[in-house]
């Protein structure tokens, strides 16, 4: 249960079992109920008091007084609440992601009343076909908060295995007042894909600057939510989304090194490794005296060595060799190195 800008956003597993524990077949809706000014213990199993049974009663004792706490909390938060969803079993995969059933619920009216209750709790109610509810699920319990409006992202650069985000914080709440900002979360996600899924930070950061190494080529669409001070789970409007094609344009580094070393009827050729996680292999080049360098190896070489055998012995050549990637990148060349066979 957590806060995202305006919304509650709720999440609770698919029903799927009766309370019997026979698989439930024949589920019609899902109804949504909300109530504020919740307890927040109504979100907490009650618990016997005294810390445990008493010595001359039985332990069932105790935990009869448990149920009927509970069920006394379950049956005040139903009179209090009212329904603000009923969710048809058709709806249901359109907002089912894994095993978990998401809602959102809007706080607009409560935000601009600009005095939102201490807590708004939520609840939930499977309905069969017949018409038979369940029992009403736990109580899941929110405070809200006006939270911060859009930060603006500034930039979104990509570079060589990772792209760096800037943004401009937002300086207000979603109401227009001066607001102090905890932190941000980043979201990204791979288009076809219409759902961000969890931040790419675990935390809230504190700068208006993220570098993304983890994101993978292809298109991609980032934004930004800031956070409160003191409620990290209350995040604020989303910006407004930038979006990239991140390719694969970055060639590999040169070799570092490369000797050529003259044997009878042949050149022998040692260069340092390329270390990049992309690397398909090496192209070899080779010229006669100051003439133009020529492709001598048609397809990419995994080895960092080569020995030439078309060399001619009494020929002086100068070899260079590059890089090249998966995609296709080719890299600077090597330093140059000569040779001539014996």
């Amino acid at each position: 249960m957590e806060q995202e800008a305006g919304e509650s956003v709720l999440t609770f597993t698919y029903p799927d079992r009766l309370v019997s524990g026979l698989p439930l077949t024949d589920l019609d809706s899902i109804e949504i109920y909300r109530a504020v000014n919740v307890s927040p213990t109504a979100a907490q199993p009650a618990a016997p008091s005294g810390g445990g049974p008493k010595t001359d009663e039985a332990p069932a004792a105790g935990a009869r007084r448990v149920a009927a706490a509970a069920r006394a909390a379950e049956e005040s938060f139903l009179r209090e609440s009212v329904r603000v969803a009923s969710l048809p079993v058709a709806e249901l995969s359109q907002r089912t992601h894994g095993a978990a059933i998401t809602y959102r619920d809007g706080l607009g009216p409560l935000l601009k009343e600009g005095k939102l209750p201490p807590t708004v709790g939520y609840a939930v109610i499977s309905r069969r076909r017949g018409g038979q509810k369940s029992p009403i699920s736990n109580i899941a319990v929110v405070a809200p908060a006006v939270p911060p409006a859009a930060p603006v992202i500034l930039a979104v650069t990509p570079e060589e295995g990772r792209v760096c985000l800037e943004w401009q914080e937002p300086g207000t709440d979603m109401l227009g007042r001066t607001v102090e900002i905890g932190g941000y979360f980043v979201y990204r996600r791979s288009l076809p894909e219409e759902e961000y899924d969890r931040p790419l930070n675990e935390k809230p950061i504190r700068g208006m600057a993220f570098v993304d190494f983890t994101a993978p080529y292809g298109p991609l669409v980032y934004t930004v939510r800031a956070t409160l001070p003191d409620k990290p789970k209350v995040e604020g409007a989303p910006a407004e989304e930038a979006a990239l094609d991140y390719r694969d344009v970055f060639p590999p580094p040169a070799p570092g090194r490369l000797e050529a070393l003259s044997e009878a009827g042949l050149v022998r050729l040692v260069w340092d490794p390329v270390g990049s996680p992309d690397l398909a292999g090496y192209v070899v080049f080779r010229a006669e005296a100051s003439g133009q360098f020529v492709r001598l190896t048609p397809d990419p070489i995994k080895d960092s060595f080569l020995a030439d055998t078309t060399a001619k012995p009494g020929t002086r050549y100068r070899y260079t060799v590059r890089a090249i990637d998966k995609s296709g990148n080719i890299g600077p060349p090597s330093p140059e190195a000569l040779a001539e066979p014996l």
